[in-house]
Parts: structure tokens; sequence; C-alpha cells
């Protein structure tokens, strides 16, 4: 039996509004995104953005950048093979290193508080800790 428990509904409405804002801020800078649903199919290559429900220091909003399911199979592979050096895995390891850091330098410049994750589940994702706020938002004439 798991003791998971879900943060209260109105921190997790917080993590959402947030999650939201990551979304725009990403997609205002030509990043494709997509959200993490707990009912929703895979998506495709770009930054995935998760809502992490759980009333526990690993909850939070979250950004994962995602491969295509290509190159993603080709490191799996090469990892299930115990290929562990394969140029498929440094490869996709990099990606991921570079664009987690700069999904992090668009955050950051769009006003918000984010970081690379300690979480040793997810040891590639961006943390996002907090919002911009209308003042210091660079886009916040811009329509939603």
């Amino acid at each position: 039996m798991s003791d998971f428990q879900n943060a209260p509904t109105d921190i997790i409405a917080e993590r959402n509004a947030l999650a939201d804002k990551v979304q725009r801020e990403l997609e205002l800078a030509g990043v494709a995104t997509s959200r993490i649903a707990e009912t929703t199919a895979q998506a495709g290559a770009g930054a995935e953005i998760e809502v992490d429900r759980g009333d526990d220091a690993a909850g939070g909003v979250f950004v994962t950048w995602k491969t295509h399911s290509i190159l993603c199979a080709a490191a799996i592979e090469s990892l299930q093979n115990g290929e562990y050096q394969a140029q498929s895995v440094r490869h996709h390891g990099t990606i991921m290193m570079h664009m987690r850091d700069a999904i992090i330098g668009i955050l950051v410049s769009a006003g918000f508080r984010a970081e690379a994750s300690d979480d040793d589940m997810r040891p590639l994702a961006v943390r996002v800790w907090g919002a911009a706020t209308v003042e210091n938002s660079p886009c916040q004439s811009f329509p939603a």
C-alpha cells in the first residue's frame, strides 16, 4: 500500500496555473510543448510540462525535454542491451542536458524561478518554483 497523498486542491490549482504560464512562455519562445496528464496519450518531441500533484517535497511543476521517438527508442534499445556508451545514449543525454539548460534560460529570462531538478527520478528536468509577475513579464501586453 502506498502512502502517496495529493496536495490540497488550492495548491494543485496554483501548480496548474504556474504550468499554464510556463507553457505560454515556452510557446512564445517557439518551443513545442505538451502537458502530461493522467489520461492523455504521449505527445511528440518538445518540452513536456508536468504538474506533480504530490503533497511532498517532490511535488511541483517540472519541464522535461522529450526527443523524437526514433532517437528515444534507439537510446532505450542500447540501454536495454547493456550498451551504456552507445552513440544513441550519449547523443540523447547531450540533447536532454542542453535543452534543459536552454529551457532554464528561457524561463529565467521571462521572470520565472527555474533550476535543474535535484529529484533523482527526474535527473534532466527543470523545476519551476515561481511565476513571472505581470510587472516583470516581457510579454505582459500580449493576450494569453
